[in-house]
């Protein structure tokens, strides 16, 4: 387990996902939970041809989305604090840095990372603390990639690894992967296969479900 100083990482999360973020060309790389601080490393890389720069201002914070509870930054490393500056000498530069704020209640599922600036603020809504879901939203990613370049056997093993097994609190691509399972043996006049994903999506615990079954239903209507 990772340390910092006496404390010992409670948990680590690697390249979580976030259902919103203002900056593209900045990622989490890992945000690690230790009983006395949560600290968050993330890279930035230069996309311009020239004048790239960066900077974290003072005013950063997590926030429980379900809370609103704010936890203010304590320290940066790596990083200059606004309005001081990184320039960058050349495009595809990349810059880590590291923010620390207090420890965070274990159990938390979701967070917003938040620099509470004026100009250029970075902004991440949503951050995904569960490896499961981080790991199915990458494996229905890839499986989207399968399906765009018209691959559907190996999309079908994507999104079938997705259904196997639905968390607690899912998100969107539990749905979204019954969802294409049903429309791609449709597609292929597999009717059969198709209603049996149709009617596990029915039965399922999700709770956006009737979303994706109407959605069949007005594209392909009910399978048979």
């Amino acid at each position: 387990m990772l340390s910092a100083g006496s404390s010992i990482a409670q948990l680590v999360v690697l390249n979580p996902f976030a259902a919103e973020q203002s900056h593209p060309e900045l990622v989490i790389d890992r945000i690690t939970f230790f009983g006395d601080s949560t600290v968050v490393n993330l890279t930035v890389e230069n996309k311009l041809e020239r004048g790239g720069w960066f900077c974290a201002d003072k005013s950063i914070y997590l926030e429980n989305p379900s809370t609103r509870q704010r936890y203010r930054i304590v320290k940066s490393k790596g990083i200059p604090t606004c309005p001081v500056t990184h320039s960058f000498v050349r495009k595809g530069e990349k810059l880590s840095f590291t923010l620390v704020f207090p420890s965070i209640p274990q159990g938390t599922r979701t967070l917003n990372l938040i620099e509470d600036c004026n100009k250029a603020c970075f902004v991440f809504k949503g951050i995904i603390l569960d490896d499961k879901l981080n790991s199915d939203i990458r494996l229905y990613n890839q499986g989207m990639e399968h399906y765009a370049a018209n691959r559907l056997n190996e999309a079908v093993e994507c999104f079938i690894k997705i259904v196997e097994n639905i968390p607690a609190f899912p998100t969107h691509v539990y749905g979204y992967s019954y969802y294409h399972l049903v429309i791609i043996h449709l597609n292929k006049g597999d009717n059969l296969t198709a209603k049996y994903w149709f009617n596990n999506l029915q039965t399922s615990s999700l709770p956006d479900k009737q979303y994706f079954i109407d959605a069949i239903r007005k594209e392909k209507g009910i399978p048979q």
